[in-house]
């Protein structure tokens, strides 16, 4: 499990990012692998069901987003 680092603009030498590339490429090559997995996926299902599918992850990505910024959305009826 990762650890939460401060935000960038917490850390003792901000404006002045750095990160170690190295310590990301297993996160990278999983995440790589994940993303092929998930389109190969999706490739082998309909139009409607892909749709649907685009507006459900661009609904949650939106609930959580406002949730990041204090706010709460007011959820209506399943799709």
């Amino acid at each position: 499990m990762l650890s939460l680092m401060p935000w960038n603009w917490k850390q003792p030498d901000w404006p002045h990012f750095r990160y170690d590339a190295s310590a990301l490429a297993a996160l990278e090559q999983r995440f790589l692998l994940s993303s092929g997995e998930v389109i190969g996926a999706v490739r082998h299902i309909g139009p409607d069901d892909r749709d649907r599918l685009r507006i459900e992850l661009l609904s949650d990505e939106a609930i959580k987003t406002s949730a990041i910024e204090g706010h709460r959305a007011k959820l209506s009826r399943p799709l």
